[in-house]
């Protein structure tokens, strides 16, 4: 019997040693600004709606968007799977990965602050639920939606520049086809946007 209790013991020791070994050492406030915001040259105008559009592209739903404050939060859908705990029972189990953007004026560019999070909600019966969250702290997870949000940001700026373009220019006045004559005196003529000269 004390053999079976040493075994036991020495065996639950070592599954605790491993889990403590498996956990990951906490990340300072700086280290977690780092991996979650990014600075762009664009201003908030554009970098608010690309932000709303990834989270789109990416199956969030949008719960709450305010450019405003510069705020956006969604979650995407999950599905629940059942569970079965001693003593409780069966119950539902789900976990949702929620989002929340903040973008902020930054001089003549903006900045962009992602926070991914797992939410774990459990059910059981008798009317027993709970929940819980876990940060996300996978840098791949936030280096690849930086790069989908500069993506979209490339695209809105790159179709937004010939419009502007083609908007500015077409309020300058044209200047006359008509060649001018060799032989005329140019120093009395008056080109379109020259200003004219008092008689």
């Amino acid at each position: 019997m004390r053999k079976i209790v040493a075994v036991t013991l020495a065996l639950s020791m070592i599954s605790g040693s491993a889990a403590v070994a498996r956990k990951k050492p906490e990340m300072s406030a700086l280290e977690l600004q780092q991996m979650q915001a990014r600075d762009y040259e664009a201003p908030k105008s554009v970098t608010f709606p690309a932000a709303m559009t990834i989270l789109q592209d990416s199956g969030y739903r949008i719960t709450t968007a305010d450019k405003d404050t510069g705020l956006i939060t969604g979650s995407a859908s999950t599905n629940s799977h059942t569970t079965w705990v001693p003593f409780v029972g069966f119950g539902r189990s789900k976990k949702t990965p929620v989002v929340s953007v903040f973008v902020e004026d930054r001089g003549a560019g903006s900045r962009v602050r992602l926070n991914f999070v797992l939410t774990k909600a459990k059910s059981m019966m008798y009317g027993m639920s709970s929940s819980d969250e876990e940060p996300i702290t996978d840098a791949a997870v936030y280096q690849s939606a930086f790069e989908r949000l500069e993506k979209e940001i490339f695209v809105r700026q790159a179709m937004a520049g010939p419009a502007h373009v083609t908007a500015a220019t077409s309020q300058v006045p044209t200047a006359s086809t008509t060649p001018i004559p060799a032989s005329a005196d140019t120093s009395q003529q008056q080109g379109p946007l020259s200003p004219a000269t008092p008689k």
